[in-house]
This record gives structure tokens, C-alpha cells and sequence, in this order.
């Protein structure tokens, strides 16, 4: 059962899984010792609060593109797919095939590359998105990593509109792929 509700791990998820797990083969345990749940400092008393707060004071600062994504004029459910995109967690054929469900066929159907379907493939690296791309002057740099890749193209098309034109643009790339799969049948998913 639990191999049907199993998600693949971001790339930070799985560092700290390992983080986590070294730090329990290493510890000393003693059987002797009675568990309980104790916060950091001379607190005595726990509460879920106490722990919140604790452990978002570790987190790492999310990057500015998030704020800046958000503030954009796009529709709404544009904002939240391409909030999807940066997270890849988009339905790509690479997460479903992360995600244990099967397919006739991975590559992408925008391209003839053979490429697999990845996000980072589909959105920027695609013959087909990267001549819509090319058309309205916006070059990415596939050597960065996602987030940065958006920084500097944003730094380098110089206008005010650009978010814009890049949710939008990200989105009809999604619809075009989409009504190619869903028009031509080509999607069968098997479970």
C-alpha cells in the first residue's frame, strides 16, 4: 500500500533524509534513558507552537523569484502552475514515471530530439519552446539551475513585462503539449 502513495523527494528532501539518517546511525542510544519530547533551551513544557517555531527558524530563505512570481498580474491558476513548474511538480512524463505509473512512451511530443519529457526539457530546452523563446528574444542559459536560469533571463530581456510574458508563454507551451497528447490519444496510463 504504501509503495501506491510514494512521492519522489525534492533534491533538498532527500539531502536531509540522508542528513537525518546519518545522524541516527551515529548516535549513542541508551536503553535505560525514557523518551520525551524536549525542545532546544530550558523549555519544559512542549507545544505544537513551540515546535513550529523552532523548526521554521532553520529553514532556508526561499528564493526572490517566488515573491516575484506572485506579485505578477497573471491569472491565478497561471501563477499556480508556473508555481508548480519551479517546484517540478508539473504532470511531466519524467514525474509520472517518478511516480511509478507507466506510459507507452517518455519522450517528449513537442520535439523530435527523443528527448525525455522533463520540465526543465519541455519548457527551455525543447526545439519547439526554445524557437517560441527565440521569437520574443528571451535566451536561457540550461547551465544554471532553474531558479537562477529565470534570474538571468529576466536580467538580461531588461523590461518590466517579463514575468508576464514568461507565465504566459510557460502555459501555452503546457496547453500545446497537452492538446497534443490529449488530442492524438497518445496518453495511456496504466497504474
Amino acid at each position: 500500500m504504501e509503495a501506491n502513495f510514494r512521492l519522489p523527494l525534492s533534491t533538498q528532501a532527500d539531502g536531509q533524509l540522508g542528513e537525518l539518517a546519518n545522524s541516527e546511525l551515529n548516535r549513542a542510544w541508551d536503553e535505560n534513558v525514557i523518551d520525551i519530547w524536549k525542545l532546544p533551551g530550558n523549555n519544559t513544557f512542549f507545544s505544537s507552537k513551540k515546535v513550529y517555531k523552532a523548526l521554521s527558524q532553520n529553514t532556508e530563505e526561499a528564493s526572490p523569484l517566488f515573491s516575484w512570481l506572485w506579485s505578477s498580474s497573471n491569472l491565478g491558476k497561471h501563477k499556480f502552475f508556473f508555481w508548480l513548474l519551479l517546484r517540478d511538480r508539473l504532470s511531466t512524463r519524467n514525474l509520472l514515471r517518478r511516480k511509478n505509473m507507466h506510459l507507452e512512451d517518455y519522450r517528449c511530443v513537442l520535439c523530435s530530439t527523443g528527448s525525455e519529457e522533463t520540465s526543465l526539457h519541455l519548457f527551455f530546452g525543447c526545439s519547439f519552446s526554445l524557437g517560441c523563446w527565440n521569437s520574443i528574444l528571451i535566451n536561457w542559459n540550461l547551465n544554471l539551475p532553474p531558479l537562477d536560469m529565470v534570474l538571468e533571463a529576466r536580467g538580461q530581456f531588461g523590461h518590466a513585462i517579463f514575468r508576464e510574458i514568461v507565465i504566459t508563454g510557460c502555459w501555452v507551451i503546457w496547453t500545446m503539449r497537452n492538446s497534443i497528447i490529449f488530442d492524438n490519444g497518445s496518453c495511456s496510463l496504466s497504474l
